[in-house]
Formats: structure tokens, C-alpha cells, sequence
């Protein structure tokens, strides 16, 4: 006798198999596909995360690299600049040739190479020691140079050693020369020396930016800086103190 409770079963499973392949044709493929797309929505958020770290180190490389060059750029200036000196000082050897060929009378000062000793940084008070002195030719109030622009003044001296006192100093005061007419400045511990009213004087300066400011001594004029304004008001903005090597003393002022 047939079993009919596994006829059931039988038909149950025969009908169920043709219903889902009805149904569902494409079953495998559909499976696959949607695991995809899940998959990748799972890894959305880490590619992500894992772009933007790459972006940052990217950046961080190149700020280093940046930072580099400027490093290697201000160090080939410095070393441009020190050859500019160096120039300058050979071209002065010739002033005895110019004389002779020229028949000027071009007069170059009197000037002596220093090494600055101590506080090259210009930490306590914006002064620096050199390494000469009276037994050198020194005198209180020689101008130190770079070039032909004024760096310092010498204000206390030894036998071989000196302290100047520099433009940036608020100890530093000097007569200057713009446009052809005298004026008292005066240093403020900043990159710039203001303007002192002379006594008996009441004439109104008339400056414009980017004049100069110099310092006359003998046939030689000497640069202190060059007028600007701040809060309205005229100052002299002087060059930036960074290279204390290749300085000289003038000696015949």
C-alpha cells in the first residue's frame, strides 16, 4: 500500500522546487549581484578614510619639501650675498688705479675687516661685541658697514675688542640726510628709527615713501635706510640684520 503521507511530502518538495524556479530564475545571479552591492557599501566609508590619510601625508610630504627649498634658497642668498661683499671690497682696492687713470680724486675710507665675538643673535640689547679695538685704529663712534649700508656704531672700546651699539638699538641715535636736508633719528628696539624734532626748528618734513636716508663722511655717503610711514607717521625702515660675517669698521671718519 502506497504511503500516501510521502506522496505528500514529495509533491510538497516537487511543487516548492517548481515555484522557485519559476519565481526565481535568475537566483544565483541575483545573489551575487547583491552581495556586491553590499560589499561595496561596506567599503565605501574605508576607501574613504584611507583617501583622505593619503591625502594628508601627501601634503605633509610636499610642505616638508617646500620647507626644504626655502632652507637651500635662503642659504644660496646668504652665500650670493657674502660673494656680493666680497665683490665690493675688491672693487675698493682699484680706487688707487681710478685715480691714476681718471685722474679723480675718489677717495675710498680708511675701513678694517671685524669678526663679531658674542650676541650674534642680538638678544639683550641689540648690541654685539667685534674683535678689534683702539690698538686696531678704532674709535668711539666709528660706523660698522655691510657694504655701504650702516649696521652699528662703535660706543665702548678696548685694546682689541669693541661693543657697537646697531640701528635697531633704542640706544642708537644718528644725524641723517634726505633730500639734501638734515635730520635727528633715533632707534626704537624694532626694524625702523623714528624722527627726533631739532631744536629751532619748525619746518614741517615732506617725505615720501622709499626715500633715502644716508650718512655723509667726508666724500663717502654710508645708507641708513629708507622713509616709510607708520600710523601715519615717517619713519626709516632699516635693512634686516641676519649676516654678521663680512662687516668692516671705517676708520677715517
Amino acid at each position: 500500500m502506497i504511503n500516501n503521507k510521502k506522496i505528500s511530502l514529495i509533491y510538497i518538495a516537487c511543487l516548492f522546487l517548481f515555484l522557485t524556479l519559476i519565481l526565481f530564475p535568475n537566483y544565483d545571479t541575483k545573489t551575487k549581484l547583491f552581495t556586491f552591492f553590499v560589499k561595496e557599501k561596506l567599503q565605501s566609508p574605508f576607501i574613504f578614510v584611507s583617501n583622505e590619510v593619503s591625502n594628508i601625508f601627501a601634503v605633509i610630504n610636499i610642505n616638508k619639501n617646500n620647507i626644504n627649498d626655502i632652507k637651500k634658497l635662503k642659504n644660496e642668498n646668504n652665500y650670493l650675498r657674502s660673494i656680493n661683499k666680497y665683490l665690493l671690497i675688491l672693487t675698493s682696492k682699484y680706487s688707487e688705479q681710478n685715480k691714476i687713470f681718471q685722474n679723480s680724486n675718489l677717495e675710498i675710507p680708511i675701513s678694517v675687516g671685524i669678526k663679531v665675538l658674542g650676541d650674534k643673535n642680538l638678544v639683550y640689547n641689540k648690541n654685539f661685541i667685534i674683535n678689534k679695538g683702539f690698538k686696531n685704529g678704532l674709535n668711539i663712534g666709528n660706523y660698522i658697514i655691510d657694504g655701504l649700508n650702516i649696521v652699528g656704531r662703535v660706543v665702548r672700546i678696548n685694546s682689541y675688542t669693541a661693543e657697537v651699539v646697531t640701528i635697531k638699538s633704542i640706544n642708537y641715535g644718528d644725524e641723517v640726510f634726505i633730500n639734501g636736508k638734515s635730520y635727528i633719528v633715533s632707534g626704537t628696539n624694532n626694524n625702523y628709527l623714528s624722527f627726533l624734532r631739532q631744536k629751532e626748528s619748525t619746518e614741517i618734513p615732506d617725505f615720501k615713501s622709499g626715500d633715502i636716508a644716508v650718512v655723509h663722511l667726508d666724500n663717502v655717503t654710508l645708507r641708513l635706510g629708507i622713509v616709510s610711514f607708520n600710523n601715519n607717521q615717517p619713519v626709516i625702515l632699516t635693512s634686516d640684520i641676519t649676516n654678521l660675517e663680512n662687516l668692516r669698521v671705517i676708520t677715517n671718519d
